[in-house]
């Protein structure tokens, strides 16, 4: 698997972002993800490695002949998985992320949960990779299909509006 060339070098990031506070009697689990960039995926069987993203907590939004659409929490961004091209073969593990041309990035607030969530879903650890300057680690991830990506700590310069 692989992701698609979307753009030469193009890093997505993902925000994970804990919601405000809500009005009595309204739903108080906050949206797990929000962005605005999508990202496409390549499978035999979209909708069965549709079933990973999910148990990260992404919300299917619909099904067709091509793939499964995934939106993240909050209904910005989302996630496509599309129906590999036949005569096209899948990637094999990868040992370190540069062994993939293009690699989303998703940045939480709460890296532990997350990894957790992604190895509990059936993914491997390819790389950690810790800053020298910050101290900051990215944990690489593979999902079932050995398409990489990684979790990083939520680290924005203040004045930058976020939603």
């Amino acid at each position: 698997m692989r992701v698609s060339h979307v753009a030469a070098a193009l890093m997505v990031l993902f925000v994970l972002l804990p919601s405000g506070a809500k009005a009595q009697g309204e739903n108080t689990t906050p949206p797990l993800f929000t962005s605005t960039p999508t990202v496409l995926l390549r499978s035999p069987d979209p909708a069965k490695l549709a079933e990973f993203y999910l148990a990260l907590g992404m919300t299917e939004a619909r099904r067709n002949q091509f793939g499964v659409i995934i939106y993240l929490e909050g209904g910005q961004g989302s996630l496509e998985i599309l129906q590999m091209d036949a005569e096209t073969k899948p990637g094999g593990p990868k040992t370190t992320r540069t062994q993939q041309g293009v690699v989303a990035i998703f940045e939480v607030t709460d890296q532990v949960e997350l990894v957790r969530r992604a190895r509990e879903a059936g993914a491997t650890l390819v790389e950690r990779w810790t800053s020298s300057e910050r101290g900051h680690s990215i944990y690489y991830v593979g999902d079932w299909e050995n398409n990489v990506f990684g979790f990083a700590p939520r680290y924005h310069n203040p004045k930058i509006k976020v939603p």
